[in-house]
């Protein structure tokens, strides 16, 4: 119950460290559908799940404003079953974006990292004999490259950085794209 009550607090002060409305231009932070490949780095995870994992879930979308960077939190939730296999990482990191100069209405390259902390709750068979598992928190990060092709279309590349634990890393490059968009203030 203390982790659970621990963890909403520090969600509720690290959202706190958002821009406010009346500090945003008329086109704020968006949310959009995230669909696209994970490919992962570890060995005994692409044993134990495969080569390629397929990514559906939610992702945050900094409107085009060529030029600038902006910081910004960022909650995703990643995760895979195989037979009795499974794995969940949720990160909670804080995103710095900046986005190349060019046309708003355009094509505009960005680059972004992230840093922050994550959830991992795993169970892993690494061979016949041993089986890893366990829930606990960590750091995590990420570096990412893409494009806004459209208000409504983002494409891009990142790379998940994940603490290893019991000789098992879910770090790995993800190929995504980001469909739609609801506005978020």
């Amino acid at each position: 119950m203390k982790r659970a009550l621990w963890s909403l607090a520090a969600l509720a002060a690290f959202l706190s460290f958002a821009p406010s409305a009346a500090a945003q231009p008329a086109d704020g932070l968006r949310l959009g559908i995230r669909v696209g490949a994970y490919f992962p780095a570890d060995e005994d995870v692409r044993d134990a799940f495969g080569e390629v994992l397929p990514l559906v879930g939610l992702a945050l979308a900094n409107p085009a404003r060529p030029g600038t960077f902006a910081v910004f939190p960022n909650l995703e939730i990643s995760g895979a079953r195989s037979g009795s296999d499974r794995f969940l990482v949720i990160p909670l990191t804080a995103v710095g974006e900046y986005q190349f100069p060019g046309d708003p209405r355009g094509i505009v390259p960005f680059v972004r990292g992230e840093a922050g902390v994550a959830y991992y709750d795993y169970r892993v068979r690494l061979d016949s004999a041993r089986v890893v598992r366990a829930r606990r928190g960590g750091p995590a990060g990420a570096a990412e490259v893409g494009l806004r092709v459209t208000p409504y279309f983002r494409a891009s590349a990142r790379y998940r950085l994940f603490r290893e634990y019991d000789d098992v890393d879910f770090s790995g490059l993800e190929l995504n794209f980001v469909i739609g968009s609801l506005r978020l203030y």
